[in-house]
């Protein structure tokens, strides 16, 4: 059987949150202080969601159910 890497929705909703400040700050929408309070706060959570990842976490079919 194929080994797939699975990524939990919650991860994927993050990473696409950081990629949207990036972008808002390229665009000099947003200023350094607010992207980097934003980062921050987006990188704790995405820490917390990957210490929560065990083999009961991976198995669960709802942690990849995508966010609406």
């Amino acid at each position: 059987m194929e080994n797939i890497s699975k990524v939990p929705s919650k991860i994927i909703e993050i990473e696409t949150s950081i990629k949207l400040f990036e972008y808002l700050k390229r665009k000099s929408v947003i200023d350094d202080d607010m992207y980097n309070f934003c980062i921050n706060r987006f990188m704790k959570k995405q820490e917390l969601e990957k210490n929560k990842i065990d083999d009961e976490y991976i198995n669960d079919l709802n942690n990849y159910k995508l966010l609406i």
